[in-house]
């Protein structure tokens, strides 16, 4: 089975010279860039630092990132990829099945540019190489845990999601690569230009995890630490067989299921966010809402005027003299506490199908979920991707941690706040196809309390963690802002899930009140 997959492999790697001459010359072209890229990297830190203790943290850090991405990428990624399921028909067990898909994986592109980067990296590392066989094991391992995460990220992927749902991984995957790379690019800059000692503490903790454990080792073993330089490399092997724990009953679970099979009398195209959802009552409800966020000018109109209001905030701080740094920190929380907040009578705006919700008996929970999604499917980008502009403003890569902390915390506590509001104190507002400047004639105080208490009670939410991320970007320490982001991340999400649960219970319990109120604004 492995040979077969081998040579299976070795025919694919060959396909690409095949065709015209032209076709082979741009293919062959390619790969000796892709090479020449490989070893650039393998000999970029020599040339950015000189001294042998500084690049030995760099190696770390690259290093890490390479097989952070080996594990992270597949998830996201992964089209190409031979997946378990497509050998349910070979006649084979699948720990024979497990081994072959593990083996062939060295011979594709992206195994054979690591290969590459590791060799020109033991060969321009004249200092890690006595003991060479400390090198050479810490540089195997590296290599085996790159290809077994590979393989694992792909099938979980593949098991947990299917070929559905892979455009809309791809789509998370770039959003969250374009939220990182400001963070890459200022940390390569601050730690070329950084004393020793504030880059070494984050390079030990990284040498500590299986992504950099490789690298440090190796220089612990050039140091004459054999003992630290084996410890490092037990994390290393203990990663490795953890995920070869993982990867063979992936591999069974695979092949003793299949995709559900798509109905041919129901249509699959033209549907929008339909064709993209699940068919259970959240998703339905989240495709239902996206549709109108899309296409109601109502919600245009709204979501046009919120990045406004920090713009108007920031001016009139900085004619007050504030320094502008300073507040590079404070439209970000604002613009994502408007766009939460918005949902905190998105009943009434949903006023013709909230009917539909009560007569078939959706749980109230689902139908507070499946509202959210507008929001955090535009919020989350916006908070990783604006938390990377806040601190490139700032000028302090150091505090991102806290700042994505703070922003996720905001939006995680108002979606929740709004998710309570949204029914129970519904107020009219514009009906379906009126203009979206029109407002309903209402004797009531509702519009008023409602708007008022949801703010109140989102910013009083959100102090917690505001106040701890303030600590962490005033203190700018590694535990002050890791703590930050792990506070904003726990606290929001344990308010959101309040917050969906307490609305879910008013909506079941008040379920024939809503449709009267809805209709009585309409």
């Amino acid at each position: 089975m492995a040979a077969r997959l081998l040579r299976l492999r070795l025919t694919l790697l060959g396909s690409a010279f095949r065709g015209s001459a032209a076709q082979g010359f741009r293919a062959v072209l390619v790969g000796l860039l892709a090479v020449a890229v490989a070893v650039a990297l393998a000999w970029l830190p020599t040339l950015i630092l000189p001294e042998a203790a500084a690049r030995a943290d760099l190696d770390v850090f690259i290093g890490s990132a390479l097989l952070g991405a080996a594990l992270l990428v597949p998830f996201f990624a992964n089209r190409g990829h031979l997946e378990p399921r497509q050998f349910a028909s070979v006649p084979a067990r699948p720990g024979s099945i497990a081994s072959a898909l593990l083996f062939s994986t060295v011979l594709t592109w992206p195994a054979i540019l690591l290969l590459v980067w590791l060799v020109a990296l033991a060969v321009l590392r004249p200092e890690w190489q006595q003991p060479v066989w400390a090198l050479a094991l810490g540089l195997v391992l590296a290599y085996l845990f790159a290809v077994t995460a590979t393989r694992v990220s792909s099938a979980l992927s593949k098991l947990w999601f299917g070929h559905d749902r892979g455009g809309v991984l791809r789509v998370v995957g770039t959003v969250l690569l374009v939220a990182l790379l400001p963070l890459a690019f200022f940390g390569i800059t601050a730690i070329s230009g950084a004393p020793e000692g504030s880059t070494s503490a984050a390079a030990r903790a990284l040498g500590w995890s299986p992504f950099g454990a490789a690298f440090a080792g190796a220089q612990q073993a050039a140091n004459g630490d054999l003992g630290a330089a084996l410890l490092h490399f037990g994390v290393l092997i203990a990663a490795v067989v953890l995920l070869l724990a993982i990867w063979f009953p992936i591999v069974r679970a695979s092949l003793q299921s299949v995709e559900r099979p798509a109905d041919p009398a129901i249509a699959r195209r033209g549907l929008g966010w339909f064709e993209r959802f699940s068919a259970k009552p959240a998703s339905v409800i989240a495709a239902r809402v996206l549709t109108y966020w899309s296409r109601d000018p109502r919600y245009r109109v709204g979501l046009s005027a919120i990045p406004f209001v920090p713009i108007l905030m920031i001016l009139a701080f900085w004619v007050a003299g504030a320094d502008l740094r300073t507040l590079a920190a404070v439209p970000l929380p604002v613009i994502l506490l408007l766009l939460a907040w918005s949902l905190h009578n998105d009943v009434a705006m949903d006023s013709t199908a909230i009917w539909s919700h009560v007569a078939s008996g959706i749980a109230g929970r689902d139908d507070r979920r499946g509202r959210l999604a507008p929001v955090l499917l535009i919020g989350l980008p916006v908070a990783l991707i604006g938390s990377t502009v806040t601190v490139t403003v700032m000028g302090e890569w150091r505090v991102l941690p806290a700042v994505i902390g703070m922003n996720l915390a905001v939006l995680f506590v108002t979606c929740g706040v709004s998710s309570v509001f949204s029914v129970l104190i519904p107020y009219p507002t514009t009906r379906p196809g009126d203009s979206p400047f029109a407002q309903p004639q209402w004797s009531g105080s509702g519009s008023g309390l409602s708007q008022t208490l949801s703010m109140i009670a989102a910013l009083v939410f959100s102090v917690p963690a505001v106040w701890i991320a303030v600590i962490a970007l005033v203190d700018v320490t590694p535990a002050w802002n890791l703590g930050a982001l792990a506070f904003g991340v726990v606290y929001g999400t344990a308010i959101l899930g309040l917050g969906i649960l307490l609305g879910g219970k008013i909506f079941d319990r008040r379920g024939p009140e809503l449709i009267a109120a809805t209709q009585v604004f309409d």
